[in-house]
């Protein structure tokens, strides 16, 4: 705990994503819909900040992540202290979830004493921790076959960050089909206060997977083949989706999430340093060095805010990521072949 507060009092220093939190609040806090603005718009130019980033596109988070930033900001008066809460609540309640989880307690120092998660959640404030605490949550709960609340948790996940719902084939697939109702009618419930005309906003989000490059790793190699940007995205995107189908034959809910966040880790075209935070809660359980040693080297991305910060040039394909991915894709093929090494000796 005394790790997590020294990170609490960090400045945002490499993400503004913070500011962007909080300008959302304030929009919704004045009774407007965040979803019907931009920044740059004159009608809500009385909330913009200089740090404030996109300020030509419409909000993409998702609908339960807009009410949590109204509370904060109703809470807090827009105190960038208080913006953080929310994170460090769910960073918590992971802490804990993880700690019940896990057999061989000692194994939860590699989530409990993580540098990056504890930066990212405490420090920069990201609400990726929310989405992973539900998305753990209900995992917790299949494993333990409590459907009708891993589908619950499962909707308010995807109502943070949309792509914890490609879970949804895998929990049917392992026993949950006559509960799996619950997820999309929570998914709705969630935007109920918040439904206007999203269409713009959901055209940039495709952004994420294939609208620019920012150190993504097997992108390059689907842009590639694709010849143009919109094939690639397309690719990407089916691949993904593939990825959610394949993950319907995992042993366990646990492994149909590993399957499909690193699915998306690896093909989308934008991983920011905090996405690993959607992987590093598994290192408790299993495959830990590829995932402890891509989130030790992830902070090395962060180089992009040197041009950023002096020339305000985001240079996001810069070959630095090599520098953390390469290391990478060698653990994970090391752990590939004595994973399969150990199975040929069983057999």
């Amino acid at each position: 705990m005394a790790f997590r507060l020294t990170a609490l009092w960090m400045p945002p220093l490499f993400s503004d994503d913070l500011y962007r939190y909080r300008w959302e609040g304030q929009v919704a806090a004045a009774g407007m819909n965040p979803y019907d603005y931009r920044p740059a718009d004159e009608a809500v130019a009385r909330f913009l900040n200089e740090r404030v980033d996109g300020k030509d596109f419409k909000p993409v988070y998702g609908p339960l992540l807009q009410t949590l930033q109204w509370v904060l900001v109703v809470l807090g008066g827009g105190s960038l202290w208080v913006m953080k809460l929310g994170a460090c609540f769910a960073e918590l309640v992971l802490s804990w979830l993880l700690f019940q989880c896990v057999a061989e307690k000692w194994r939860w120092l590699a989530w409990g004493w993580c540098p990056l998660g504890i930066v990212e959640c405490w420090g920069m404030g990201h609400h990726d921790a929310v989405m992973v605490a539900l998305a753990i949550g209900a995992v917790w709960f299949a494993e333990r076959r409590g459907w009708p609340w891993a589908f619950v948790l499962l909707g308010l996940a995807g109502a943070t960050k949309y792509w914890p719902l490609l879970l949804w084939p895998a929990f049917m697939r392992l026993g949950g089909w006559r509960w799996a109702w619950l997820a999309p009618a929570v998914f709705g419930l969630c935007w109920l206060p918040w439904w206007t005309n999203v269409t713009e906003n959901a055209h940039f989000m495709g952004g994420f997977v294939g609208g620019w490059r920012n150190n993504d790793t097997f992108f390059g190699v689907i842009l590639a083949l694709a010849g143009s940007l919109d094939r690639a995205k397309q690719a990407a995107m089916a691949l993904i989706l593939l990825g959610s189908l394949g993950a319907m034959w995992a042993r366990s809910a646990r492994e149909a999430y590993w399957a499909v966040a690193l699915t998306i880790l690896l093909v989308s075209a934008n991983v920011h340093p905090w996405y690993l935070t959607w992987l590093l809660p598994l290192a408790v359980f299993h495959w830990p060095w590829p995932v402890l040693i891509w989130g030790a080297l992830a902070p090395l991305h962060y180089i992009v805010l040197v041009r950023w910060r002096s020339e305000h040039i985001w240079d996001g394909v810069s070959n630095w990521r090599w520098a953390v991915y390469l290391p990478v894709i060698a653990a994970l093929m090391v752990q590939l072949v004595r994973r399969r090494r150990v199975g040929n000796s069983r057999s």
